[in-house]
């Protein structure tokens, strides 16, 4: 029973609130829910938001932390309770997930969507929306495997029909719901390609791991993004319908996404060099030099310079609270490097060496913890990136 408390708390939680909009919708929705949470969404979503605005506040910034923590807890239970593997592997295989998210995001602001089909590409819908599925794929996976690791028989056959699911929920969506596009989406390609992805990896794999699985699975769905994207670029009915929308045509920054990229580079290159001059002096440092943590550091180096490019140089606003103070505090973006740095660098020490042998005991949660962190850098410093570069 005191595993379930947090849960059960959680569930009268939000069974009050939704007894409250029906019993009192001004108090518990409108000055509530539509205030804080849903007005923001419909703001950003271009709709009428009755002079809501899409930034975040303080009251849905604490909430969204406060759901990211207990749900990285809880996955941190699941993954040890299902002898999870979270090493290198774990991340590689979630690298696709990584671009995914922010790259659909931008499809948002491309008008791709209509509604109410928009609302789930909308942050943090979008993110909530990913990561239960990204969970659910690790799961049915991981399961795949210790069948397989049983003496199952169904381990290809059960592969292959988890890789075509994507192509069939694409294909799915674009033919039941025409309406929710902007776009005719010809679907040879993805009926030709996933079957094709599906066969090669089952007929050529060289593991039984769970990891392989799940990095093929959103590898597809990253192809079928970026297949969107080359529709976009051929400038059809979708690049007029947004053209249209917005009364102006996209004015694509490719030298300002080039500027940022090198930006990137450079502050991380910096940085890691830092942080090597630091080990040679002091010992301990040398356990935060490592891949995953240069990936961290990159990742926020990229939200970053992002953010400093985009609000500089092209106008671009911030909508979370403590860098959009102060960047009007300051007059200028540049100041996320150090506020990106004074947390970033010693969480990292804190994880790697002053709780060296908590990490030890608990992998899993360090693991999550430090995924959590890197998808915090760089999928709002991506997405920023690419709306940047192509001008939406």
């Amino acid at each position: 029973m005191k595993g379930l408390a947090l849960p059960i708390t959680i569930f009268v939680a939000v069974l009050f609130i939704i007894i409250g909009c029906v019993l009192s919708k001004e108090i518990f929705w409108d000055q509530f829910i539509w205030k804080y949470y849903w007005g923001p969404i419909v703001a950003d979503a271009g709709g009428d938001a009755k002079g809501l605005t899409s930034s975040y506040n303080w009251v849905d910034t604490l909430s969204y932390g406060l759901i990211l923590a207990i749900s990285a807890y809880y996955i941190h239970k699941l993954f040890v309770k299902k002898e999870m593997r979270m090493g290198l592997g774990f991340f590689l295989a979630m690298s696709p997930v990584l671009l995914i998210g922010p790259s659909v995001r931008v499809l948002e602001d491309m008008e791709l969507f209509n509604e109410p089909l928009q609302y789930i590409f909308i942050s943090p819908m979008i993110y909530i929306f990913l990561g239960s599925s990204t969970l659910t794929t690790i799961l049915l996976f991981r399961r795949l495997e210790v069948n397989n690791a049983k003496g199952g028989k169904w381990f290809d056959r059960g592969t292959f029909l988890m890789l075509l699911l994507p192509g069939l929920m694409a294909v799915f969506m674009i033919k039941a719901f025409p309406g929710q596009l902007n776009e005719d989406i010809p679907i040879w390609p993805i009926i030709v390609g996933t079957p094709l992805i599906a066969y090669l990896y089952t007929r050529f794999r060289t593991s039984t791991r769970w990891e392989g699985g799940v990095g093929i699975f959103w590898t597809e769905v990253l192809l079928m993004v970026i297949y969107l994207y080359g529709l976009w670029l051929r400038e059809g009915r979708w690049y007029d319908d947004h053209t249209a929308i917005n009364g102006v045509e996209p004015a694509k920054e490719l030298p300002g996404g080039l500027l940022i990229i090198f930006l990137v580079i450079l502050s991380t290159v910096i940085i890691s060099l830092i942080i090597w001059l630091l080990s040679k002096k002091y010992e301990k440092w040398r356990s935060v030099l490592t891949g995953v943590n240069i990936m961290i550091i990159g990742g926020h180096m990229l939200d970053a310079s992002a953010t400093f490019i985009g609000i500089d140089r092209y106008g671009y606003i911030e909508k979370h609270i403590l860098p959009s103070t102060l960047i009007g505090w300051t007059g200028t973006a540049a100041v996320m490097y150090p506020l990106k740095l004074v947390f970033l660098i010693p969480a990292l020490f804190i994880m790697d060496v002053g709780m060296a042998d908590e990490s030890k005991e608990n992998p899993h949660l360090m693991a999550l913890v430090k995924l959590t962190i890197l998808v915090l850098g760089f999928a709002p410093g991506f997405r920023d990136l690419v709306r940047l570069a192509i001008g939406v």
